[in-house]
């Protein structure tokens, strides 16, 4: 910033002498040491809520470690899912507010979505899955995740959706990062002992099977891939302990290039995986005990001592978290308000500082003519 008279907003003046300094440079240095004080201000929220958003994305991974211990051992004597099917729509209803819709897509395939009891939907099109939060609309490359191998999903309630992907259209380069892109040949869905199978997903007329007890096999004769967990909703999950919005990965072609994006998880997905998802019961990580200890001062019972919680430990843990993470989603809207004041005020700081400027240059002008 070019100093006005020795001030600048890295000198750390804050006592001006208007009898030192010209009316023009006075004032410039007034707006210019106020500037500096909105900009630290603006810098403050913005890193309150990114520290915000790194606890939630940490206590939406707990969330997914909790139900994966609370649920992750259902067993049903009789089956509770059921589905449905017309002409150009297939519908399967599962536990706890969740379903699944099939429909083709006007191209020879099928499209589906899959929802949560509040609306959020997961929508698998274009060889992508979508995450979208109720009532709004997204676009595809900022928030999709790509298909390009086998995958899973598991839901809050420890249900499991295998996705099977087919070969891609065209090998994945990496030097542009295109192609890789498959479609999903069948959907597998289980949880505990019960289980369906979708097969037929890229074609028009996908067959839904029967909901059945035969869950634990069907689980153990597929391919999990990589893991996604639900971290609060269709519209938010988490890959190897942050979320898929946040993955970033190394540019192949060059070492010092980290890229994000529709690209990164492209990176991320694109090699084959051989993965079996137990659904055993999860531990913490020592970067969450010290969050939970450190940062939000969240009791809870770990009798191990080594966060390796059991699946009542977890369970009572987990009200706690949903609280937590409400009061930080809270707490980010009410800072969001501040940002766009604070900005606000920012931008008409030095609004006002260009107009004082224009002002003083026009009565200089004006004096300069009438001296002529």
């Amino acid at each position: 910033m070019n100093n006005v008279n020795g001030v600048n907003t890295n000198n750390g003046v804050t006592t001006l002498n208007p009898a030192e300094m010209s009316q023009q440079d006075f004032i410039a240095a007034v707006y210019l040491e106020r500037g500096e004080m909105l900009d630290s201000e603006v810098r403050r929220i913005i890193g309150e809520m990114d520290t915000s958003n790194q606890y939630v994305d940490t206590i939406n991974t707990l969330i997914g470690k909790a139900n994966v211990a609370e649920f992750g051992t259902t067993n049903y004597a009789a089956t509770t899912w059921s589905t449905s099917t017309t002409a150009n729509n297939s519908n399967v209803v599962l536990d706890n507010g969740y379903g699944l819709n099939f429909q083709p897509d006007g191209n020879g395939g099928t499209t589906f979505t899959i929802l949560d009891a509040e609306g959020n939907q997961l929508i698998y099109q274009n060889q992508t899955l979508v995450p979208v939060p109720v009532g709004t609309t997204v676009d595809a490359l900022e928030v999709g995740i790509p298909v390009m191998s086998d995958m899973t999903f598991i839901l809050d309630d420890g249900t499991e959706i295998t996705f099977e992907a087919g070969t891609p259209d065209t090998a994945f380069n990496s030097t542009d990062f295109s192609g890789g892109l498959a479609d999903i040949t069948t959907v597998t869905i289980t949880r505990g002992n019960q289980g369906l199978t979708i097969t037929g997903v890229d074609t028009a007329t996908p067959t839904v099977g029967a909901p059945n007890l035969n869950g634990i096999t069907l689980d153990a004769n597929d391919n999990d891939g990589y893991i996604l967990l639900e971290a609060g909703g269709m519209h938010a999950w988490e890959f190897n302990g942050s979320g898929t919005g946040s993955i970033t990965q190394t540019n192949p072609n060059d070492a010092n290039d980290q890229v994000t994006g529709y690209f990164a998880r492209k990176l991320a997905f694109e090699q084959d995986l051989a993965n079996e998802f137990t659904g055993s019961i999860p531990f913490m990580t020592q970067k969450e005990i010290d969050l939970l200890t450190e940062e939000l001062r969240i009791s809870y019972v770990d009798a191990s001592g080594t966060g390796s919680l059991t699946q009542q430990e977890w369970k009572d843990l987990k009200q706690d978290l949903i609280n937590a993470r409400d009061n930080l989603n809270g707490n980010n809207q009410l800072q969001t308000v501040q940002l766009q004041r604070a900005m606000q005020t920012y931008n008409q700081n030095y609004e006002a500082m260009s107009n004082a400027q224009q002002k003083i240059y026009s009565l200089l002008k004006d004096i300069i003519s009438n001296v002529k």
